[in-house]
């Protein structure tokens, strides 16, 4: 199978080239930035997703596009409206006519269980109410409206995929984008006290990114259409619990504080993820304490080969 992957310089992606490997497809990607992952530098073509004449060249016999690119920090959201709307809705609308002007026949949307908000009723379903608090979260489920309208009115298969949280030990620490799971580690690494929003009883949901890749291949690969996933544990864990672990992996004593809680910050999120068991037969193969060591072994690693090239 031949794959388009958007935003492939993203840490997701580096995972999702990998599995491709694996599973023996050919995968080449698009993204704005160079990757920093080396083994994918000669995979990706600098094209900004805005530009659907560019975007449908590269897409050219590509079986499938997986849309991973996106705008995805809450807070940029709220900062500049204008520019998260850009990226998330119109370059996913661009994204979708490149696959129909190139013939690519599925369409896979990676979009967010922010569309939810705050739940009603846990674990979350994908057929819970969506009710975004946020301007990302808002421009995400907009650009699921499109993704289903393509479905109807072109017939391009399409299935979106909402992650809860997922994490790895590629993502970029300096990034103002970083998840919780990357600035908690860089506070234990720097022996830091880890700081937390809120009084740490909100609750994620926390998926490897090898996982989220899994997942993904086998949406991919499924006969399944038009139909919305959820992508996640199923396993909820407070902010304050996943500090503690990180803690306890790592050997250190590091003290844990407390801030004013973010805007537009969800309480409580977990997946239910029952359907995607059922028609993927998808289940999780890193537990959140694996991941966490793996984490900090990929850092120490790190750390180290840093420090010989130093002396």
């Amino acid at each position: 199978m031949n794959i388009l992957i958007t935003g492939a310089s993203g840490q997701l992606s580096s995972y999702l080239f990998e599995e491709a490997d694996v599973r023996n497809h050919d995968a080449w990607g698009v993204d704005i930035v160079p990757p920093g992952n080396a083994s994918a530098k000669d995979k990706v073509e600098i094209i900004d997703i805005r530009d659907t004449e560019k975007l449908a060249k590269s897409a050219n016999g590509a079986d499938v596009i997986i849309h991973t690119a996106a705008q995805v920090s809450v807070q940029k959201s709220l900062m500049d409206p204008v520019f998260d709307a850009d990226i998330n809705v119109l370059g996913t609308v661009s994204a979708l006519k490149a696959a129909v002007d190139s013939g690519v026949k599925k369409f896979i949307f990676i979009s967010s269980a922010a569309v939810y908000g705050n739940p009603v009723s846990l674990p979350i379903s994908e057929m819970h109410p969506v009710n975004p608090l946020s301007v990302y979260g808002a421009s995400k489920l907009a650009a699921e409206g499109y993704v289903r309208m393509f479905e109807n009115t072109y017939g391009l298969k399409t299935i979106i995929i909402r992650p809860f949280n997922f994490y790895s030990s590629r993502a970029d620490a300096d990034s103002p984008y970083s998840g919780v799971i990357t600035k908690f580690s860089e506070c234990v690494k720097n022996n830091s006290p880890i700081t937390i929003d809120g009084d740490g009883m909100q609750t994620r949901d926390f998926l490897h990114a090898a996982d989220v890749s899994k997942f993904i291949h086998l949406a991919m690969e499924s006969d399944v259409s038009g139909v919305t996933f959820n992508c996640g544990s199923g396993k909820a864990i407070s902010i304050n619990e996943l500090a503690e672990k990180m803690i306890s992996v790592s050997s250190k004593n590091i003290d844990i504080v407390h801030s004013q809680p973010r805007t537009a910050d969800i309480k409580h999120s977990v997946a239910d993820v029952r359907l995607a068991e059922e028609l993927l037969d998808f289940h999780t193969s890193v537990t959140i304490e694996e991941g966490l060591k793996e984490l900090f072994t990929s850092q120490n690693q790190l750390s180290a080969k840093m420090s010989i090239s130093m002396q």
